[in-house]
């Protein structure tokens, strides 16, 4: 990190030449380090109030995980939970989109590859507390 932030005073914030969560990277993540990935782009501040719970079953092995954020707390466990307002069904592939980038899960479910029962406003309340991480960051100036 310290060659890093040299390379930065002297040069500029430099463009990122690759990316660490790429599509195959993502899907190559087993479920429950998909939830963690999910969870590290929780903004602690505005999920600190929410009380939300979203069902997702994965299509392809049939297995159900509960993610909830209460508290500021991002938690993801394998099961179906009796009081979730919303479930979110379809493949892995499908289901990535709604999970890392929940406003744009209306192009999946008009395409036909999730579906949707419950509340779906739940989704727009989950995008609202997940923050995007701009790779090109600068590590010494401000």
């Amino acid at each position: 990190m310290l060659l890093s932030a040299a390379k930065e005073l002297r040069k500029g914030v430099q463009a990122a030449t690759f990316s660490t969560a790429s599509p195959d990277t993502v899907l190559a993540m087993p479920i429950g380090i998909l939830f963690d990935f999910v969870a590290v782009h929780v903004i602690g501040e505005k999920a600190a109030t929410a009380d939300l719970r979203i069902d997702f079953t994965f299509t392809e092995n049939d297995e159900t995980w509960t993610m909830w954020i209460g508290r500021g707390v991002f938690n993801a466990r394998r099961g179906a939970s009796p009081d979730t307002p919303l479930t979110v069904t379809g493949t892995k592939p499908a289901l990535v989109s709604p999970l890392l980038k929940p406003a744009s899960a209306a192009k999946p479910v008009e395409a036909g590859k999730i579906e949707l029962n419950g509340a779906a406003d739940r989704l727009e309340t989950f995008a609202g507390l997940l923050d995007t991480f701009d790779p090109d960051f600068a590590i010494v100036t401000p």
